[in-house]
């Protein structure tokens, strides 16, 4: 019968900012209807396409903000 040995060890979790990260991203969301802005790495255009969507439709002024952030697990010090 074989035994085997579990080591627990501590680990943090970060914004990974390395250069091999992903960009961060943000996108803008019309909570009237659910269209979706593109997907951008700064926040103009996303924006720039909501004043477009509410010159559309005026009654759409509610938005919601995706942004997708690159995470990072760092382990640490074994207990």
């Amino acid at each position: 019968m074989m035994r085997a040995v579990h080591r627990f060890r501590e680990h943090t979790i970060a914004p990974n900012r390395g250069p091999d990260a992903e960009p961060i991203t943000g996108a803008l969301e019309c909570m009237v209807c659910g269209a979706m802005s593109p997907v951008s790495e700064d926040r103009v255009e996303p924006q720039d396409w909501a004043l477009g969507h509410v010159r559309e439709h005026p009654a759409h002024l509610d938005y919601r903000e995706h942004v997708t952030l690159p995470y990072r697990v760092h382990p640490g010090n074994w207990l």
